[in-house]
């Protein structure tokens, strides 16, 4: 009985809509010897679009290879764990692979930008892969977006997602409230009333302008600007920065915590 190879049809034009280079090598390994990474940015993968993937692997076999990197136990993948996990439940014997030679910073990043591409994580799995990569390698925002291909405010109204509970989290990685809701919640200030919201969200005897609404808040293209331009300075200065607007102008409300950190605030402003 011949092994079941899985690399199906129309190879050429799909590698070169991966951004796959002509000149890399396909080849086929064991998936013994292949492995996931732990800090895959995504980490919930549906059953039954899974199945889906098998059933057309069993038929067609896999269509774009796994892009890898070199491990001392095999290949560590960088793009493709869903078709890897498809080709466990096909029971395929061997799997086409590309191998790539990049930094960890890189696989995080391809990582991201694949899933993003395919629209396959879910709001907190895309902000933590944010949070992840600005903490590891020590990015700003700018920097990221530059990177991922997301605007800076995107990235900025995405992260703020980690502030709400885990409760209303939950949600957001099943699907049962939008991004939109879920930052709508973020204006809700109070804990316990953000739940009450919540509830009534799901109920949808609510919805996002009732919350704007609701949180006295007004949602006007200068509001847009004036939060950005606070995330801006908070992230520059690395303190909480308030902009409160009046009728002519406005002020800066900038946070210090001691008076070694309001110096380092002062030599910012001096430019040392």
């Amino acid at each position: 009985m011949s092994k079941k190879t899985g690399l199906g049809r129309g190879l050429g034009a799909l590698i070169r809509d991966a951004g796959i280079d002509d000149g890399d090598q396909i080849k086929f390994v064991d998936i013994a010897e292949i492995m996931p990474r732990e800090d895959q940015p995504r980490k919930s993968f549906d059953d039954a679009s899974l199945k889906e993937l098998a059933s057309s692997i069993e038929d067609h076999g896999i269509l774009q290879p796994l892009i890898v990197r070199e491990s001392s136990e095999g290949y560590q993948i960088i793009a493709g764990e869903r078709r890897y996990r498809a080709a466990i439940l096909a029971k395929i014997d061997q799997i086409p692979i590309i191998v790539k030679s990049v930094s960890d910073q890189t696989v995080q990043e391809l990582s991201i930008i694949e899933n993003i591409q395919r629209q396959d994580l879910n709001p907190i799995e895309e902000a933590n892969a944010y949070r992840q990569l600005i903490d590891d390698f020590d990015l700003t925002q700018e920097q990221l977006s530059q990177k991922v291909g997301k605007s800076r405010s995107h990235i900025s109204n995405i992260m703020r997602l980690l502030n709400l509970e885990p409760e209303i989290k939950k949600y957001l990685i099943s699907g049962e409230i939008t991004t939109s809701q879920g930052r709508s919640l973020l204006s809700i200030k109070d804990p316990k009333k953000r739940m009450e919201y919540l509830k009534k969200l799901l109920e949808k005897s609510i919805n996002i302008r009732d919350i704007e609404r609701r949180s006295k808040k007004k949602f006007t293209q200068k509001d847009i600007f004036i939060r950005d331009m606070e995330d801006r300075l908070t992230e520059s200065l690395a303190t909480k920065v308030r902009l409160i607007p009046g009728k002519r102008g406005g002020k800066i409300e900038i946070s210090y915590f001691n008076n070694d950190d309001l110096e380092r605030i002062f030599d910012y402003f001096k430019g040392e």
